[in-house]
């Protein structure tokens, strides 16, 4: 009789553990994608902070291009 109950107590927990680890997989990923979410919209202001203090500086046409030019080698600077 303790050994039945023994068992069934072990197949309960182990039922349970399992059940349990599928919404903990979903709380992880569901996190990640948050803070996914939370990086790209900071990006997101810092860019439209940089091009309100672009667009309030009134720069002409080519050094807008010099300065495109520059971010571009920046990122290549990088990315190697």
């Amino acid at each position: 009789m303790t050994l039945l109950f023994l068992s069934l107590a072990a197949i309960i927990a182990i039922v349970v553990i399992l059940v349990s680890a599928k919404h903990i997989k979903a709380g992880f990923e569901a996190r990640g994608d948050v803070k996914e979410q939370q990086k790209s919209e900071k990006r997101k202001q810092e860019d439209e902070k940089i091009l309100d203090e672009l667009n309030r500086k009134n720069l002409s046409e080519e050094d807008l291009k010099d300065l495109y030019e520059k971010i571009q080698n920046n990122k290549k600077d990088k990315d190697e």
